[in-house]
């Protein structure tokens, strides 16, 4: 679970929301939404500790393993595309590297067997059925991607882009967060990756301009507005058709409003100056000024 508490953020002067209290909870998928400059990113940065938050706390359960999906395109290009991929598990991808590297050693001694025994143990714990491999390159293919042992540089940037999903995908993480994941995906990659992730069982939050994405992956709708974040449970259907009804609700009550405003000024532009009146006049002034 991912807790938020009393969240405020601004850019010096500029506020971008403020007291931001939500429950994330497990086995949700939550879509978030919001104009451009609203503060999605913004928001979805500070939930996995990318950024600090001018207040308030965001508190992740202990124990969870936390999945962001990486920005930087040209972050692994000396890396083949598997390894890339191995790399989401970095205590994993460390300790195969650090086998494959020992056993190149040309004499094997007890301090080597003794460290390759360790070596062992970690891979064990991070890949108990030894299937990173196979796993790695399933989730490549799935994404269009099947020369695995090609260099990051040697690729195309929609491509990188494609790599940092698997990336981020291959460890199963609890807590997944992703900006924009169907960027340079056809629409086979696309279904695939819905299919996964109406598979995981830990929290999503997920960015998208595609509706049709949201429609069919996520659970419930955190719609950045008005420097608040409000959730609505449901997909981007269910939010839109809840939001127009509160928008609707909204422009009635102004409606009403303005038109008391304007039966108000009438009666205090008319008696202010009549001194029967003007008790009920300064009466009718406050509830104006209250009103605006």
């Amino acid at each position: 679970m991912v807790e938020v508490h009393g969240l405020t953020m601004r850019f010096g002067t500029q506020l971008l929301f403020e007291d931001i209290n939500l429950s994330l909870d497990k086995g949700n998928r939550y879509g978030l939404i919001g104009a451009n400059g609203a503060g999605k990113s913004t928001f979805l940065k500070i939930l996995s500790g990318e950024i600090e938050a001018s207040s308030g706390e965001v508190l992740i359960d202990s124990g969870l393993k936390v999945g962001v999906l990486g920005q930087d395109q040209f972050a692994f290009e000396n890396f083949t595309l598997k390894d890339a991929v191995l790399y989401g598990n970095k205590r994993l991808y460390d300790a195969v590297k650090e086998k494959e590297k020992l056993y190149l050693s040309e004499e094997f001694t007890d301090e080597i067997n003794e460290r390759l025994g360790e070596l062992e143990i970690i891979t064990a714990e991070e890949d108990p059925t030894y299937e990173y491999e196979t796993r790695c390159e399933k989730i490549l293919s799935s994404l269009g991607l099947n020369e695995y042992d090609k260099l990051m540089s040697e690729v195309e940037n929609s491509d990188k882009f494609k790599v940092l999903l698997a990336q981020v995908l291959f460890p199963k993480p609890d807590v997944l967060f992703l900006d924009e994941p169907t960027n340079n995906l056809d629409i086979e990659a696309i279904s695939w990756l819905e299919n996964e992730l109406n598979h995981h069982t830990g929290t999503l939050v997920v960015i998208s301009h595609d509706r049709h994405f949201l429609n069919r992956v996520c659970t419930d709708i955190l719609d950045v507005d008005f420097k608040k974040i409000r959730e609505f449970s449901g997909n981007y259907d269910d939010w839109y058709i809840a939001s127009n009804l509160m928008n609707k609700k909204a422009q009635m009550e102004r409606d009403k409003k303005l038109k008391e405003k304007e039966e108000l000024e009438k009666f205090i532009a008319r008696f202010s100056a009549n001194a029967s009146k003007a008790k009920q006049a300064t009466s009718r002034q406050k509830r104006l000024d209250k009103l605006d």
